[in-house]
């Protein structure tokens, strides 16, 4: 049993509260095995645990990026994609996609501050999913399948400091520019949806149905 004293003691307060909410655990194949709190998932070898990645476009052609706050407990000040959270073991979230879609919808208004009313989730363009490993650093670990969405629209933002530092909007050649930047430091997740979707995504966001797949992409530890 985790000794949440001794493995969250020094970070900040709402962060280890939301540590203790119950992930989602699945196989290598995304079958539901049961569920574990967020730090027993992320601590150590981790447990390989249901995610997603949000991909939020204004109307512009532009990507909404976030670095993410120096108090976050797993991969603090680094950047990211719009917003990227885990869907809970709770009924609303458990099932899949629409699951997944639930969650995002509560972490886009927790995390950037956006109005509920403006974001539908039948908007929220299912893209694919992608299980992969990555070391934040010798205590934390990121082990998940990712649900990967695409979503178009113009809204207003109000970024929770205690989740995220800066956010920007950015074009294409804007972002290449921050993922060449030795002094940037990229989330690894974004990392692997840059380099193996992103740029589909950005041609097709007149119809994002055209990049969407059934398949479950094994990406292996980064």
């Amino acid at each position: 049993m985790t000794d949440y004293n001794s493995e969250l003691g020094g970070y900040d307060s709402e962060q280890v509260e939301m540590m203790q909410e119950e992930c989602i655990l699945v196989d290598e194949n995304d079958n539901i095995l049961g569920k574990d709190s967020k730090v027993n998932c992320h601590l150590n070898e981790g447990k390989l645990h249901r995610a997603f990645s949000v991909l939020l476009f204004n109307t512009s052609g532009e990507l909404l990026i976030q670095k993410r706050a120096k108090e976050k407990i797993t991969f603090p000040s680094i950047w990211a994609n719009s917003c990227c959270s885990h869907p809970l073991h709770i009924e609303s979230e458990v099932n899949g996609i629409e699951g997944a879609k639930n969650a995002a919808k509560r972490k886009l208004e927790q995390e950037l501050g956006i109005n509920p009313n403006d974001i539908n989730v039948d908007n929220l363009q299912y893209i694919t999913k992608m299980r992969y490993k990555a070391r934040a650093d010798l205590k934390w670990v990121e082990y998940e399948i990712d649900y990967i969405f695409a979503m178009i629209c113009d809204v207003e933002t109000n970024p929770n400091k205690i989740e995220i530092e800066e956010t920007k909007y950015v074009n294409p050649e804007q972002l290449e520019a921050i993922f060449d930047d030795k002094n940037s430091k990229i989330g690894p997740w974004f990392r692997l949806i840059k380099e193996n979707f992103l740029d589909d995504i950005w041609k097709s966001l007149n119809n994002l149905n055209l990049v969407r797949d059934d398949l479950l992409h094994h990406m292996g530890e980064c």
